[in-house]
């Protein structure tokens, strides 16, 4: 019993080491606190997998994001191409921020790869699938790194992020007086390396109450329209064969949209927006 007894207790101790150290470490989370699916479902159970996990969500300091893409994957992404990504956190009255970027495709698998430009401020996370702050981090409001897109066609890519504003007045690895604020940033499909293969098309009206008109170049015999969600998945497609064709997107709820055109040597996607 005895014997038992002691391995239980050394066991147990392992865990309580782990979380004073994390106390004692400042700075960023290790990773899963962007609140996206993937980070949601990675939680612990009743977990919400953004940084309310760590931070109490009770401060009042107008928090409020931007992410900036440089250049704008205006039309979907290229493959294997690097974009520079600038996350701005506004705030008024916190001595100190954080925040915590991912990428995602449909199935909420991690999509490109981060690194940073700027070491003394920024830091990469699991296999380069996350970029935080570090400690030297936290006395800042803007931070920069780069983003290289896959190789292959993932789809749709969603960009999750999340910040944190407070003042450093909590106890262990919890801060009670902050406030969260989180965004999203999509980019349409894949463009391929070879621009000669992206379809030009027009789209409009944009936004649009669910009547839309799509004309598409002379040259163009038949083309497949497909239509999805901001998380990329599929929810109508039909074929054309016309130059100007209209789709009803009626039965849609208001929101973020991906047109996508394709025919059998090029491809297009446009944004959507549904009032």
């Amino acid at each position: 019993m005895k014997t038992t007894l002691k391995y239980y207790l050394i066991l147990l101790s392992i865990p309580l080491i782990a979380i004073a150290f994390m106390a004692q470490s400042g700075g960023a989370t290790s990773g899963g606190a962007t609140g996206s699916p993937g980070d949601v479902a990675g939680a612990p159970s009743g977990a919400s997998g953004d940084c309310l996990m760590c931070h109490a969500n009770s401060g009042n300091y107008n928090t409020g994001l931007e992410i900036i893409i440089t250049p704008t994957p205006t039309n979907g992404y290229a493959l294997g191409q690097t974009y520079a990504i600038t996350v701005n956190q506004t705030s008024t009255g916190a001595s100190e921020h954080g925040f915590q970027i991912t990428a995602e495709n449909s199935v909420a698998s991690k999509a490109g790869t981060f690194a940073v430009t700027d070491a003394v401020h920024t830091q990469v996370q699991s296999f380069n699938h996350y970029v935080t702050h570090t400690k030297a981090g936290d006395d800042e409001i803007s931070w920069s790194f780069n983003w290289t897109a896959p190789l292959t066609d993932n789809g749709i890519i969603t960009f999750y992020a999340a910040t944190i504003a407070g003042n450093p007045n909590g106890t262990g690895t919890t801060t009670t007086n902050s406030q969260m604020a989180t965004a999203t940033y999509l980019i349409g499909g894949v463009l391929g390396i070879n621009q000669s293969k992206l379809l030009g098309f027009s789209m409009f009206p944009n936004p649009s109450n669910g009547q839309v008109t799509l004309q598409l170049p002379t040259d163009t015999n038949q083309a497949k329209v497909s239509v999805f969600d901001y998380l990329g998945k599929l929810l109508m497609q039909k074929s054309v064969s016309s130059l100007n064709n209209t789709i009803d997107v009626s039965n849609l709820n208001s929101g973020i949209y991906f047109v996508r055109i394709e025919t059998d040597t090029k491809v297009g996607t446009k944004k959507l927006i549904l009032r």
